[in-house]
């Protein structure tokens, strides 16, 4: 009996977990990251910050130590593991949720920003993960998408076995365009890049990344 995408997924990096953030972009250029994230939240104090497929926490942790209230979720519990422990070290507060976005129990309309950074790729069916997030925000909220085209420098990138990378739209990443369409689909407008903020690709391999915002509609 074939296994399910997402069984396979979170056994993936359930086993990367350990190691991954030793060569993460988002911890060797922490910093930065955390500029861009800052003027892309265009937040005027703090809000409430959803991280949908935090992983090690990436996103979750910039946000928090910019003050704002976050929770975060992912399906593979060694990877929040890591989160957590860095969170602790950190002295940042972060409602941790152990569940696949699809899963998360979250409140309809109970945030003002979803973050989602380099997760569509690893989705069997991307769009519902927007369309999760359109559900938690609350009319007008931010979506943050960042992104890549991970396929230009196969040797630095993340990659699942065949059979399981066959089963994935998007594993070969995407490109800012194609973010934009899913995007539309799910019913947000008023699209605004920020990857000019960085001075160079924040990835090895000088893949191609976007980092993206839009607003939510009102359902």
């Amino acid at each position: 009996m074939q296994r399910s995408v997402g069984a396979g997924v979170t056994d993936y990096w359930n086993a990367r977990a350990p190691k991954f953030d030793g060569a993460a972009s988002h911890v060797a250029q922490r910093e930065l990251w955390q500029a861009v994230l800052e003027a892309a939240f265009q937040a005027d104090g703090p809000k409430d910050v959803v991280d949908l497929g935090t992983g090690t926490g990436a996103c979750a942790l910039l946000a928090a130590s910019l003050g704002h209230r976050v929770r975060a979720c992912d399906g593979s519990a060694n990877m929040l593991e890591v989160a957590r422990a860095v969170a602790r070290q950190a002295g940042l507060a972060i409602a941790f949720q152990d569940s696949t976005i699809e899963a998360a129990e979250i409140a309809d309309a109970s945030a003002d920003i979803v973050t989602l950074r380099n997760v569509l790729w690893t989705l069997e069916r991307p769009i519902e993960a927007l369309l999760q997030a359109h559900r938690i925000l609350r009319p007008g909220g931010l979506v943050l998408v960042s992104d890549g085209l991970w396929s230009v420098a196969p040797q630095y990138r993340s990659t699942y076995p065949e059979e399981l990378a066959a089963r994935l739209p998007l594993h070969d990443g995407l490109t800012e365009a194609a973010a934009q369409d899913l995007l539309t689909r799910a019913g947000f407008t008023g699209f605004r890049r920020w990857q000019h903020l960085f001075p160079a690709s924040p990835y090895p391999g000088n893949v191609p990344v976007f980092v993206l915002t839009a607003r939510s509609l009102a359902g």
